[in-house]
């Protein structure tokens, strides 16, 4: 195949929408230098940002609010065509005794008096009123399954529903156009969520946000959202829509991380991770996904609940000492290249139609593990393909491999094929294909096969995304 171009990199103010959300969180504990993030983060064409509200940053005392520090944020980001969404929380010591840290992180006005839980309700009013015009998505809280962030009792699925219930009638009297969403740690369905969504909570909710963390992000997922959206519907929350609200892989682990890698150090497999976890949202049909996070959090300690992390993972775009890109920075802009307005999720049929030969028993994974993703992109099919292994194995199949297309619709043919490697962003001709009866491409042949992202379309569908 013959390199034709690359993807261009395209500025946030030059993308109308798009779905790609990154992390811009723990500024209430001041982890990263939020001004030596703006311009890269818009540089790389990711529209949205997760911003959490600090409560302790901004009632310092009490019944005075400052919003100086969220207000920069937030039109620092307006500015450059990034959209803010806000994670509501945590505590306020003001109010609360015995908190673990100045943030207090994880803990919540339910159970600390009747002071507490007015001065909640004032602190949400003043703040929903001052951003009314320039936010319009709200999660109440942060992991409630996880005890780290519901201090100073244990988790309690009714008691979050009760927090929600208590705080986004708030909101909604000063947004009238607001979208709120209630969010979990996990998609794994414990006896929490089933009871959380059972209470009723649905007629609040706009959306669902879920936090995915794991060595692959395909392991159980596309069941585990198929349930979720099963139990929205059948409590009467057709409506909620299932959101990827926080998911990382870092680029460098410290030894014992609970994820328990074996590679500690890799930008690139942070960078692979990173493609096939907004891929995988996407083939699942969310509308919404975000990666943890904009810099590595190392300018303080890392305060969360009941414990502080003096060294931890390193999940950001950008390096946390010079703030310069990493590898997943790079891997983010191409896919915001692609993932617009433009591009909508299809069914279109992509499978392998021939796969690993024989004489390699060990290295036949592509037979049975093959992941496809169908798009249109300017009407045009738009198929994104990979094998899901770990990322830590660098695995790539030892021989070319062929793709077949199904038949499709006229209008959804691939008539001039490319093909796109995500990770570097290099656009290659693909020449070596056959016709089906129509005389339209249908086998693609000496395509490689990796363990991240490659896409194969018509280059009348990226012609204008590429440097050629």
């Amino acid at each position: 195949m013959d390199r034709i171009g690359k993807l261009k990199r395209r500025h946030a103010l030059e993308i109308r929408n798009s779905g790609i959300s990154i992390g811009f969180e723990c500024l209430d504990r001041r982890v990263f230098r939020p001004e030596k993030c703006y311009d890269k983060l818009a540089e790389s064409g990711v529209k949205w940002a997760r911003c959490q509200t600090g409560w302790c940053r901004c009632e310092t005392e009490k019944g005075r609010y400052d919003f100086q520090w969220l207000d920069e944020v937030v039109d620092n980001l307006l500015q450059r065509g990034v959209q803010p969404w806000f994670n509501l929380g945590f505590g306020n010591r003001l109010y609360m005794s015995e908190t673990f840290g100045e943030a207090a992180v994880g803990f919540v006005p339910l159970y600390f008096g009747s002071e507490c839980i007015e001065a909640w309700k004032r602190y949400v009013s003043v703040l929903a009123e001052h951003f009314a015009s320039r936010v319009k998505r709200w999660e109440i809280w942060n992991e409630p399954e996880n005890d780290c962030f519901w201090q100073p009792e244990k988790a309690n699925p009714l008691e979050y529903a009760r927090l929600i219930k208590l705080t986004a009638p708030l909101i909604r009297e000063k947004i009238a156009d607001v979208e709120i969403g209630s969010c979990s740690c996990g998609v794994y369905l414990n006896d929490y969520t089933p009871e959380f969504i059972a209470s009723g909570i649905a007629e609040e909710l706009d959306f669902h946000c879920i936090h995915r963390y794991r060595i692959q992000p395909e392991f159980n997922y596309a069941a585990e959202v198929e349930l979720l959206r099963r139990l929205f519907a059948a409590r009467g929350g057709e409506h909620v829509r299932i959101f990827q609200g926080e998911s990382g892989y870092a680029s460098w682990f410290p030894d014992g991380h609970w994820l328990h890698p074996y590679i500690l150090h890799s930008e690139r497999n942070q960078a692979k991770w990173l493609l096939r976890s907004f891929i995988t949202d996407f083939r699942l049909g969310m509308e919404f996904s975000s990666f943890f996070q904009m810099a590595d959090m190392m300018e303080t300690e890392y305060q969360m609940g009941n414990l502080t992390r003096k060294n931890p993972a390193r999940h950001g775009i950008l390096n946390g000492l010079t703030y310069t890109p990493k590898q997943s920075w790079e891997a983010m802009s191409h896919l915001t290249a692609l993932f617009d307005q433009d591009t909508v999720r299809r069914d279109l049929r992509l499978s392998l139609d021939s796969g690993i030969p024989r004489e390699h028993p060990r290295s036949r994974l592509a037979d049975v593990a093959f992941l496809s993703a169908g798009f249109l992109r300017r009407g045009l099919p738009l198929h994104v393909y990979y094998v899901p292994e770990d990322v830590q194995l660098e695995w790539e199949a030892p021989h070319r491999v062929a793709l077949w297309t199904a038949p499709c619709e006229t209008e959804q043919r691939i008539s001039d094929p490319v093909l796109i490697d995500l990770l570097d962003g290099f656009a290659y001709r693909v020449s070596e294909y056959e016709r089906d009866r129509n005389g339209d491409p249908c086998v693609f042949r000496n395509l490689p096969l990796r363990d991240y992202p490659l896409v194969l379309t018509d280059f009348h569908a990226v012609k204008e995304d590429l440097t050629v």
